[in-house]
């Protein structure tokens, strides 16, 4: 298929889930939606050949980021649950300014991660 569909079904999930997210607020869907996305977006810009890469892992390069990935959903959530607590609980936020409190804690949540799991796939996979 062309890389520009895949560009813009992705920029289709990503905005959809927005809409979404405003209007039912969190839905379990969004886990399978956001790795979706992601997908269309790796292969619209080329970056899902680098998958060949997997093969030529050893066990423990593997392992290492299978665990990282397993502890960097642990952070997440745990950062995601405190921002939860402290909206709910501490500022007794309600209606559009929790929402988007809620969204905002969750982009922030995502950052700390994505630097860590990142540097550790890239380092794994750049020694390949």
């Amino acid at each position: 298929m062309n890389k520009k569909v895949f560009n813009i079904i992705g920029w289709i999930l990503l905005i959809g889930m927005a809409i979404n997210w405003f209007v039912f607020h969190y839905l379990s869907w969004y886990l399978l939606s956001v790795p979706l996305a992601s997908i269309c977006f790796s292969i619209s810009d080329g970056s899902i050949k680098k998958i060949k890469k997997i093969r030529k892992m050893s066990i423990s390069q593997i392992i290492l980021i299978l665990l990282s990935f397993v502890l960097s959903v642990c952070m997440v959530y745990g950062l995601i649950q405190l921002a939860n607590y402290v909206i709910n609980e501490s500022l007794h936020l309600t209606g559009w300014i929790k929402s988007l409190s809620q969204l905002i804690a969750v982009i922030i949540a995502l950052y700390p991660v994505k630097f860590t799991f990142g540097s550790i796939v890239y380092k794994v996979t750049s020694d390949i």
